[in-house]
C-alpha cells in the first residue's frame, strides 16, 4: 500500500516538473503569443436614442462642365423623411407611368409630347408636404480655381456641395445622403465630403451614410435631376419662350409663387430653396 502511494507521489512530481520545464520553454519562444482577452460586448449606440428625424437627401447636378456658354452651375438635393421615402417613391414611379414616362425622368427629355407628363411629375413635388428641394447656384464666370481651390476644379464642387447640405442639417437628425455617379479624379471626395460635414456637425446630427447610386433605377434621383435642370436652364437662360422646357420652367415657377430666377432669401428650410451663393470677383 506505501509502496502504492509513493509510485503516485512520485508520478505527480515527474508531471508537475514536466509541467514547469514546458511553461518555461513556452516563455523563451519567440512564437508565443498571449491569447486574445475576450472581446467584450460594446456598449449600445446612445445616439440612437437621440434621434428625433432619419431623412433621406437625393442630389444632383447641372450645367457644372465649366462650358462657357453656361454661366451658372446648379446642384440641386431633395429631402424627405426616411420613413416615407419608400411609399412616396413607388408612387411617383407609378404616376410617371401611368402618363407613359416609362423610361428615366430627365431633364433633358422633356418634350412637348410629354409636356403635361412632366408638369403632372413636378406637381407631384409640390403636392406632398414632406419633400423639400434646395439647391446652390454658382456663377462660373466668378470662379476662381487658384484663389479659392488650387486650380483643383472637381475640389471645389464638392466644397459647394457641403455648403448647399450644410445648411438644412438640423440637430439631432440622421441623415443618408445619395449623390448621382460622378466620375471623379480623386477616389476619396465623397469620404472627404462626408468627413467634411461630420467635422462641421462635431456630433450634433449624424450622417448614415453619403454614397453614390444609378439615377437609372432611382425615381427622386429623376426628380431632383428634373427640378435642378429647371432651375439651371432659368439661370442660364437658355430656353426660349413656347418650347416645352420653358413651358415646364414657367409651370414650376408658377407653384414656388416666384420666377427661378430669384434666389430665396435665407437658408431657412421651405419648400423650394434657392440659394445663389456670392464670390468675390
Amino acid at each position: 500500500m506505501s509502496r502504492s502511494r509513493s509510485l503516485v507521489n512520485e508520478s505527480k512530481s515527474l508531471l508537475k516538473i514536466w509541467c514547469i520545464n514546458k511553461i518555461e520553454k513556452y516563455k523563451d519562444e519567440k512564437s508565443w503569443k498571449v491569447p486574445p482577452a475576450r472581446r467584450e460586448i460594446s456598449a449600445p449606440d446612445v445616439r440612437r436614442d437621440r434621434i428625433a428625424m432619419k431623412n433621406v437627401v437625393y442630389c444632383d447636378e447641372s450645367r457644372h462642365d465649366g462650358c462657357a456658354q453656361n454661366k451658372y452651375m446648379t446642384i440641386g438635393s431633395l429631402w424627405m423623411p426616411r420613413d416615407q421615402r419608400d411609399t412616396l417613391s413607388r408612387e411617383f414611379r407609378n404616376l410617371c407611368r401611368s402618363n407613359g414616362l416609362r423610361s428615366e425622368v430627365k431633364w433633358h427629355k422633356v418634350s412637348t409630347k410629354y409636356i403635361d407628363a412632366y408638369k403632372q411629375a413636378a406637381d407631384f413635388f409640390f403636392a406632398q408636404e414632406s419633400l423639400k428641394f434646395r439647391c446652390i447656384v454658382v456663377d462660373q464666370s466668378k470662379y476662381d480655381l487658384e484663389k479659392f481651390h488650387g486650380g483643383d476644379r472637381e475640389l471645389g464642387f464638392y466644397k459647394f456641395y457641403y455648403e448647399l447640405l450644410i445648411k438644412w442639417i438640423e440637430e439631432n437628425n440622421e441623415y443618408l445622403f445619395l449623390l448621382d455617379f460622378q466620375r471623379n479624379k480623386e477616389s476619396d471626395r465623397y469620404t472627404v465630403l462626408r468627413r467634411a460635414l461630420e467635422n462641421k456637425l462635431k456630433g450634433k446630427a449624424w450622417v448614415s451614410d453619403l454614397t453614390v447610386i444609378d439615377s437609372h433605377l432611382t425615381p427622386f434621383a429623376q426628380l431632383v435631376d428634373l427640378l435642378t435642370g429647371a432651375v439651371a436652364a432659368s439661370w442660364c437662360g437658355h430656353c426660349q419662350p413656347g418650347y416645352a422646357k420653358k413651358l415646364l420652367i414657367d409651370h414650376i415657377s408658377a407653384k414656388r409663387g416666384i420666377p427661378l430666377t430669384v434666389e430665396s432669401r435665407g437658408p431657412g428650410i421651405c419648400k423650394f430653396n434657392i440659394f445663389n451663393i456670392q464670390l468675390n470677383d
